[in-house]
């Protein structure tokens, strides 16, 4: 409770029951709270964690959020952490408390509450105690709302034996979010422009900008991706040498800027393959390993190919943060991401078209990783091999 002999409290509560167990909504709420907390909380525009971790009481975070037009920029601490019944975050820049409860009703669903409290400190505040109140009892149906809903609609993306419907329903909800914050700052510009604030002027500019580019680069991922699962397909036979070096120049800028190291271990090496689509695979494999390095350290990535019994294996190994082995397969789901956006943005659809493109040629796909080792992403590919008459036939892995 805050407490404050010079000040009132004002204060918002709602419930809401999820229908998940108590285990899988604080999984989500509780130990992923730095990754998941601006899915509930669209108001929050900018979010970074001031700790490396997971979740834990006294860990810091920094905040802006825009409501009705404001901006506000503060930062809060985890004030408890009780796995799996509760979180309280306390305010160190504003006076306030926020608490979550975790409930269960049953083996299938949560009780959640939410609860924010509000020091009254400023004497200009006092007439606005009715609208403040209000105010933050709708933010607390909302928070619980917004809650309710990325937790279920998670698992109902993550269930449903439709690919196709799975890739839509997920679409639509990754849309919403640069829309949300395009909206959102419309509103601070307005109030900027009616008030003259050129400064909230030009930091409102720059982010729908920033917003209305990751909606485009979103789209652009989906062509992609539809293109990789429907598109036209013109197979040819290729050294896969030459692809690989010929990319590796296209992509000299990058990796020059990221200061990586890139080592090939590739024989004479023939296979048959669309040509774009296998430059596609490999320069998203790359990207994902120059993005995903260590803070302070230069990726290192080795490329190495051998062939047994007709059957080429690629392997690109990066020395990257890697992530736990259960991830192995939902990295491949589009718009899956595994870390938070604020640290890795992106719109995490990039190994799902690889592993779109992998399927549609035959190819096995996979990927081995530990957290803090990097990951090892390894292909299985057949191999064109010559036959008595010395043509080229492309031979099929048993």
């Amino acid at each position: 409770m805050l407490t404050s002999k010079s000040a009132s409290v004002i204060s918002g509560a709602a419930t809401t029951v999820v229908k998940r167990p108590l285990c899988a909504v604080f999984d989500f709420a509780g130990h992923g709270f730095f990754r998941n907390y601006t899915r509930w909380c669209p108001q929050v525009v900018e979010f970074e964690p001031l700790a490396q971790g997971a979740a834990k009481a006294g860990m810091r975070a920094r905040q802006t959020t825009l409501d009705r037009g404001i901006r506000t920029v503060s930062t809060f601490e985890i004030q408890s952490f009780a796995p799996p019944r509760a979180i309280s975050l306390k305010g160190v820049t504003e006076p306030f408390i926020a608490h979550y409860a975790f409930e269960k009703q049953n083996d299938e669903s949560t009780l959640v509450s939410f609860s924010i409290e509000v020091q009254e400190r400023r004497l200009f505040m006092r007439p606005f105690q009715q609208f403040l109140r209000r105010s933050l009892e709708d933010g607390a149906r909302r928070t619980v709302e917004n809650l309710k809903q990325a937790l279920e609609s998670d698992h109902a993306a993550a269930t449903t034996s439709e690919p196709l419907a799975r890739f839509i329903y997920v679409t639509s909800l990754d849309l919403q979010e640069p829309l949300r914050r395009i909206e959102a700052f419309s509103d601070l510009l307005e109030n900027a422009l009616a008030s003259s604030n050129k400064a909230d002027m030009l930091y409102a500019q720059e982010a729908m900008r920033s917003y209305a580019a990751t909606a485009r680069k979103l789209v652009d991922d989906l062509l992609t991706y539809s293109s990789a699962v429907m598109g036209g397909q013109r197979l040819e036979i290729l050294d896969m040498r030459e692809e690989i070096d010929a990319l590796l120049r296209d992509l000299g800028g990058v990796i020059a800027d990221a200061g990586a190291h890139v080592s090939i271990k590739l024989p004479a090496l023939r296979f048959e393959a669309d040509r774009s689509q296998f430059a596609c695979l490999m320069r998203n494999i790359l990207m994902n390993a120059i993005k995903y390095r260590k803070a302070g350290e230069a990726p290192e990535i080795r490329i190495e190919g051998s062939a047994e019994c007709d059957v080429i294996r690629l392997e690109i190994a990066d020395s990257g943060v890697g992530f736990d082995e259960e991830f192995a397969q939902a990295v491949f789901e589009p718009f899956r991401t595994i870390s938070a956006k604020t640290e890795y943005p992106g719109t995490g659809i990039e190994l799902a078209i690889c592993k779109s493109i992998a399927d549609r040629h035959g190819w096995g796909i996979g990927v081995k990783a530990k957290p803090g080792e990097g990951a090892a992403f390894y292909f299985t590919i057949p191999a064109v091999v010559e036959n008595a008459a010395n043509e080229r036939q492309p031979w099929l892995a048993d």
